[in-house]
């Protein structure tokens, strides 16, 4: 696990920081055209997951002064192929992004405290 300002993310991924400007950064998260299960815990407006097929990869937009982040799932290696975004709030969380099987497992877990 890794700490990024306030934001702690567990990933079996390799990733590598493509832009970094004062305190934000973008953290590019290669997952080579897998599908994507985004596991959505206990919220109320879906049932269970929301599933994205063939992803080349995940950008994800951190402040580091903020526990918020940006999420943006890529179609290509180019910076301008996001097909889907949204926001995630990981205060006092960790985002996992975990290889099973073929296909990645979004989600979040909460720290103890």
């Amino acid at each position: 696990m890794i700490q990024i300002g306030k934001i702690n993310l567990d990933c079996d991924f390799e990733y590598r920081i493509i832009r970094e400007e004062d305190d934000d950064l973008d953290i590019y998260v290669d997952v080579n055209y897998r599908c994507l299960d985004i596991d959505l815990g206990d919220n109320n407006f879906f049932n269970s997951r929301i599933q994205f097929p063939f992803v080349r990869s995940i950008l994800l937009r951190i402040n580091k002064n903020m526990e918020t982040i940006t999420v943006h799932l890529m179609r290509d290696i180019d910076l301008f192929s996001a097909f889907a975004n949204f926001e995630l709030d990981l205060s006092n969380q960790i985002l996992c992004i975990k290889n099973e099987y073929e296909k990645v497992i979004m989600s979040k877990i909460i720290i103890d405290k």
